[in-house]
């Protein structure tokens, strides 16, 4: 039977296509991070901007407003570097998507095969029955005919 055959083809191809969506879970999480991570990094980069204009209507000194702006302009670097770190995350995690499909659909391919072999062995076993149904019903009409006789 060459769909019981196929079985541990089959079985090879779940597990394979298992371990590809698990690595792409685990992925979304590290983007899911990295995308919390460059939120926060907006986030103190805007409200350093803000605390700086609010501090400089109540009078700091050239030294507090240069710190504050260097502090700023490294935190806008941290954003930049950070979006670029996402971006790439977000290119590795197409990559994790497509490994995946591939194996799903080659999954799923092999089961339409194992589906067809089984339709096939079913049809033929049904037509083995129907034959040796039809052997013994011959069978028992001429033992009919040699007992009448």
């Amino acid at each position: 039977m060459k769909s019981k055959r196929l079985q541990p083809v089959i079985k090879i191809a779940q597990n394979r296509e298992d371990d590809a969506a698990l690595v792409l879970n685990e992925y979304r999480k590290v983007i899911d991070q990295q995308e919390a991570k460059l939120i926060e990094l907006r986030q103190y980069h805007a409200e350093y901007t803000q605390r700086l204009n609010d501090s400089g209507r109540n009078g700091l000194n050239i030294a507090q407003i240069n710190d504050y702006r260097c502090f700023i302009a490294r935190l806008a670097v941290a954003v930049k570097q950070q979006e670029v770190q996402l971006a790439s995350c977000e290119v590795e995690l197409t990559e994790k998507y497509d490994a995946w499909m591939l194996t799903r659909m080659r999954h799923q391919a092999l089961g339409k095969v194992v589906d067809r072999y089984q339709a096939q062995e079913h049809q033929e076993s049904e037509k083995r029955e129907q034959a040796e149904s039809d052997e013994r019903a011959q069978h028992m009409g001429s033992n009919r005919h040699t007992n009448i006789e």
